[in-house]
């Protein structure tokens, strides 16, 4: 391209983003004279997703507001991704204002991002407030508020969104099941945590490590060892937080009876 003179940098920076190819995409970038808010938006959708280099979106974001270039619909949802990611709460809050000033308050896509940012930086009111401002919600949207609940210490809430959600006919993938499951053995919800082991069942899902774990921790915390064995034994590849999982399973329980053989000495 560059021997026969055909100037296409926006187009040639997309596909060396699919190539996951960071030092020839950004020594491309820093070539084209004039870049515009589509490679801009290019480079901050690569360096969160691709890359995983969210201090660098972020620094990409404001050079794109610094040389006048408006963010869009494109650039929001990598941004709080990656404000997410760094829990940076006040440039997500400040982006969060600018998505009001250029019209983009009714963008869905937007709005799961900005779930995660808040429920990820442990500001779960705005979290629920902005989950709550969607109009049509889907999947991302309740597991993101889900997942938040759960990862917060708010088991209750997020099983009862759970609930909800199933109510209203959403059907959970493995990220709901999973979030669903660490708030089940919060809660010590043993009859729901059984629920989503026959959900898997009923389903043919993989249990794979991110799912068995779940199910094997679900089980432990709610002090049924046997049903926790059997997701343990029942799985084909086991890595090291399978095995922590089952593990830990056995010393908690293990603790609560030396708790309980102790009281009983005490009373």
């Amino acid at each position: 391209m560059l021997i026969n003179s055909i100037h296409k940098p926006n187009f040639l920076l997309s596909k060396i983003i699919g190539l996951k190819h960071f030092s020839y995409a950004s020594l491309l970038f820093s070539h084209i004279p004039q870049p515009n808010d589509y490679a801009f938006n290019v480079m901050i959708r690569g360096l969160t997703t691709t890359w995983l280099k969210y201090s660098l979106a972020l620094d990409f974001y404001y050079r794109m507001k610094f040389l006048g270039l408006k963010p869009s619909n494109f650039t929001y949802p990598f941004l709080f991704i990656a404000c997410g990611n760094l829990y940076a709460l006040n440039h997500g809050r400040v982006a969060h204002s600018s998505v009001f000033k250029v019209g983009l308050d009714s963008d869905d896509h937007t709005y799961h991002s900005l779930i995660t940012m808040y429920a990820r930086c442990g500001e779960l009111s705005c979290a629920r407030k902005v989950f709550d401002e969607i109009t049509e919600r889907d999947l991302v949207s309740w597991n993101s508020m889900i997942s938040g609940y759960s990862k917060m210490g708010y088991a209750g809430d997020a099983v009862g969104l759970f609930q909800e959600m199933r109510g209203l006919g959403f059907e959970p993938d493995e990220m709901t099941l999973v979030s669903g499951l660490g708030a089940c053995g919060d809660l010590g919800d043993l009859s729901l945590g059984r629920w989503v082991e026959g959900f898997v069942v009923e389903n043919k899902m993989e249990l794979n490590s991110y799912l068995g774990s779940a199910l094997i921790d679900m089980y432990g915390k709610c002090g049924d060892l046997v049903a926790a064995r059997r997701v343990f034994d029942s799985m084909a590849k086991k890595d090291v937080v399978t095995w922590n999982a089952m593990i830990t399973g056995q010393v908690v329980l293990s603790l609560n009876l030396i708790l309980l053989f102790l009281l009983d000495m005490i009373l």
